[in-house]
């Protein structure tokens, strides 16, 4: 994957210092070569009236159903507060100290 990265990185500062050295604006290229995309918000609603309305509908209820987990696994993470749970603590104060005191004293 690196590989990739890198390949790309190489390519691209090579291709922007062949437009610098052209004499080119790389800002003005860049501009003409976006400036025949239509917008986002024109694409958009077409794109979502070519989606069929049962898959529109499972993929809305998939995308709630992640959230939900998401919720419910970050609520698990937080600690709860110490009054609303009783403690599960069943060690008695004997069972807490150690058994062996180091030698007795004489």
């Amino acid at each position: 994957m690196t590989v990739l990265l890198r390949a790309a990185l190489v390519i691209g500062v090579l291709s922007y210092l062949a437009l610098m050295r052209g004499g080119a604006d790389p800002a003005a290229e860049t501009r003409k070569l976006t400036g025949r995309l239509p917008s986002a918000s024109a694409v958009l609603p077409a794109a979502l009236e070519a989606v069929p309305a049962e898959t529109r509908e499972r993929a809305a209820r998939a995308v709630l159903a992640r959230g939900l987990m998401a919720e419910l696994s970050r609520r698990a993470g937080e600690p709860q507060d110490a009054a609303d749970t009783p403690s599960t603590d069943t060690l008695e104060a004997a069972d807490r100290q150690s058994a062996w005191r180091g030698i007795e004293p004489r």
